[in-house]
């Protein structure tokens, strides 16, 4: 591994990513658990309870623990700089999405305005403290790394995110009337999924895949430009919906094109790694960034929308950031155990290799049954009846096997550190 330029010294306790990293295993197996369920229903219309309430359960309840929790893992070893009272702050913002995800869904799927209003207050506290902490970190930061900066713009995207989904609440609570709630919603969508999620993803897979697969670096124009180039485009397709022109209401078309150069720069970087073996994360990586590229041919010839949200929750925010926890924990319990190694001097004991913490068999076995998944859930997306349920079935063994996965990992690190300690 190329750790250059990395703090490694810097990393926080252990405990913070997996209290995430299992929180958000406990939401995706809360979706396998309802599209089980409701599938049907759910595949209806994207406007539906159940879809609104399944959307968010990937977005703000799977997706957003697992960046949190890898942030902040990964901000102080990639800037340089802590984030401030980060126990106290990962307690605090863990909780809160975790109580606000719950009261939000429970609000779209009952339709009661009360739980949807104490779940938007609830969630938007967690973004905010998550926001000013994040912020400060990155302001201390000494480091003069490009990663910084794009972390900074996708962070950045959060804020437009929390503001227009705390409006749209707001509307379907009744406190307030929302006008034209179509570019509102499309808003809210572009700068969560295309600036927040797709910029801090993107961003980690820039540093992640030349770090751990010995593979070429990315270009400049790429690594350095392209993302803040979307944050951009977010800023003027905002815009456009106030002022008139064609160009600047093309700045969506242009965000899509981004991405789908970024994604054929990835597929081409890992092609060339020097570390040849083909493991579970890559499969998960090659899916991900295949349901991308599938997701822009797709919006770009005018396809199904359930198609098009399919692949980009499912095949994109849901795939992604499961291949980048199974690289990064195995990495974190092997760094953690040697600097505890080193400190008490038990230098007669061998800390395990990678390997050890997640078993590649059972890493192989949650791929495949996340793929069957995926294709049942595309499947569904045009027709409904039939695969549906199952869909969701599978999708729910899925989960639960990427939660028996983590727990798995921190046993062995738990055990590890204690002959350590002892």
């Amino acid at each position: 591994m190329d750790t250059a330029g990395l703090s490694l010294d810097q990393a926080p306790p252990i405990t913070i990513p997996f209290k995430y990293f299992l929180t958000a295993a406990l939401f995706s197996i809360a979706v396998g658990l309802l599209f089980t369920l409701h599938g049907g229903d759910v595949m209806s219309s994207r406007w539906s309870p159940l879809a609104l309430g399944i959307t968010h359960l990937i977005t703000v309840g799977f997706l957003a623990q697992v960046m949190t929790g890898a942030m902040m893992q990964l901000l102080p070893v990639l800037a340089g700089s802590p984030i401030p009272k980060v126990v106290v702050v990962s307690w605090v913002v863990h909780l809160s999405l975790l109580v606000g995800t719950a009261l939000l869904v429970f609000g779209f799927l009952s339709s009661r305005e009360l739980l949807l209003i104490a779940g938007g207050i609830t969630l938007s506290a967690a973004f905010l403290i998550l926001l000013m902490s994040t912020g400060m970190a990155l302001l201390r930061s000494k480091s003069h790394r490009h990663t910084v900066r794009t972390l900074g713009f996708g962070w950045t995207a959060l804020a437009p995110t929390v503001i227009l989904g705390g409006y749209l609440v707001a509307g379907l609570a009744g406190l307030t009337q929302v006008a034209e709630m179509q570019k509102i919603v499309t808003l809210h969508l572009s700068w969560g999924l295309l600036g927040w999620t797709g910029i801090v993803l993107f961003t980690t897979i820039f540093e992640l895949v030349p770090m751990f697969y010995v593979a070429p670096g990315f270009p400049v124009l790429i690594k350095h430009w392209s993302l803040p180039s979307v944050f951009l485009l977010l800023v003027i397709l905002t815009l456009s919906n106030f002022m008139p022109g064609a160009f600047l209401k093309a700045s969506l078309v242009l965000i899509a094109m981004t991405f789908f150069v970024i994604g054929c720069y990835v597929l081409s970087i890992v092609y060339r790694r020097k570390r040849l073996i083909v493991d579970t994360t890559l499969l998960f990586i090659w899916t991900g960034v295949g349901s991308l590229l599938l997701a822009v041919v797709v919006w770009l010839s005018g396809g199904n929308d359930l198609l098009l949200g399919g692949l980009l929750l499912g095949g994109v925010c849901l795939t992604i950031p499961i291949g980048i926890i199974y690289k990064v924990i195995p990495f974190l319990c092997w760094f953690h155990l040697q600097g505890l190694l080193i400190r008490r001097e038990k230098f007669d004991h061998t800390v395990p290799s990678m390997k050890c913490f997640i078993k590649e068999k059972e890493a192989k076995r949650q791929y495949m049954l996340h793929l069957i998944a995926l294709c049942l859930l595309l499947m569904a997306s045009q027709l409904p009846n039939p695969f549906a349920m199952p869909a969701g079935a599978v999708f729910l063994f899925s989960s639960l096997y990427l939660f028996k996965n983590i727990l798995y990992a921190y046993i062995v690190f738990h055990n590890e550190r204690r002959i350590l300690n002892s």
